[in-house]
């Protein structure tokens, strides 16, 4: 299926999924199925904020039972503090998001976005069968107005040690705070995985990589 004039770019088509308006884009949708489809794709890729959680409130102690709140407390404290210095430091394949600096863009941390039966993680490391991800990027954006923001180009790559493949088409966007590559991807398999983004100010200069490591559960 072949558009049926100029085609609509995956950047501004993915803005116009994230709900961007842009009349242009919806009379060209109109008449073309094929970026109809391409639409339909992306909107199944992209990644839904996470839902309202509604608080649960306080329960008041009783009068009878209130003289032991401090108590309490006071064990609760303590408890917290042996968790605290219990806790073991995250080891460098656990952390949530990882920083290079990048000639020409400036400095880019990578992040990963999980999608598990509709629940949203922002920090997860391990992945199950059908787990989707996204890939995230944020660049410091240009510091005055009307000045264009620098643009990045990114490669993401996805290997368990054996093979290496690229699950999304190499794109370019520009600095801002969490910018969303198009597409999203699974992984297969009970290996640990390596996702790296390959990032440079354009495709024939050197790039620098940052990598995150996704653990089977």
């Amino acid at each position: 299926m072949t558009c049926i004039g100029e085609p609509i770019s995956w950047l501004r088509l993915e803005s116009f999924a994230l709900g961007a308006p842009d009349p242009a884009i919806a009379s060209h949708l109109a008449a073309c199925p094929a970026c109809r489809q391409c639409l339909d794709q992306m909107r199944g890729d992209v990644v839904a904020l996470p839902p309202l959680t509604v608080p649960v409130q306080p329960v008041r102690p009783s009068r009878r039972r209130r003289w032991l709140v401090p108590a309490f407390a006071f064990a609760a404290a303590a408890i917290v503090l042996i968790v605290v210095l219990a806790r073991p430091t995250p080891r460098d394949d656990e952390v949530a998001s990882a920083t290079i600096g990048i000639k020409g863009v400036g400095e880019v941390t990578l992040e990963l976005v999980r999608e598990r039966g509709g629940a949203i993680s922002y920090d997860a490391s391990r992945y199950r069968p059908g787990d989707r991800w996204k890939v995230v990027v944020s660049c410091p954006p240009s510091g005055s107005a009307g000045t264009m923001s620098p643009m990045m180009w990114i490669d993401v790559s996805v290997a368990d040690g054996i093979t290496t493949d690229h699950p999304l088409a190499p794109a370019q966007l520009p600095c801002g705070n969490r910018v969303v590559v198009p597409g999203a991807f699974t992984i297969t398999g009970a290996r640990v995985n390596r996702v790296c983004a390959r990032v440079s100010a354009a495709p024939d200069v050197d790039a620098g990589t940052a990598c995150l490591t996704l653990r089977p559960e």
